[in-house]
């Protein structure tokens, strides 16, 4: 049996949410230790993009773009766990609300050795 939606309204997602989304996804995976900061020069380019915890999305072009800025764990290999946050995002933000993402970008800050 196939089950047709009718709209019965608009259906609008804040750009905060999807950023938080993110967030969620990329600290979920070993190998990633935090979130780093957005460095200031990258922060001042994107005034308009949304810019939470180490994550800055942008939105223009009708395109959904992230840039993910982390610090990984020493026993990490940063190439794979790289891609990984690259699939993480991109599986949760199009499961759970809809939207295909157009690109990862993944920034490498540092390696914690603790």
């Amino acid at each position: 049996m196939s089950e047709e939606h009718e709209s019965i309204g608009r259906i609008e997602v804040a750009p905060e949410v999807l950023a938080t989304i993110a967030h969620f996804a990329v600290i979920s995976l070993d190998g990633v230790s935090r979130m780093a900061q957005i460095p200031p020069h990258i922060s001042r380019m994107f005034r308009r993009a949304t810019r939470q915890n180490g994550i800055l999305l942008d939105l223009s072009e009708n395109k959904v773009r992230f840039s993910i800025y982390v610090i990984m764990e020493p026993h990490a290999s940063v190439l794979e766990t790289s891609r990984q946050v690259q699939t993480a995002v991109a599986e949760a933000v199009d499961t759970l609300v809809g939207i295909p993402v157009d690109s990862v970008n993944v920034h490498v800050e540092d390696v914690v050795y603790m």
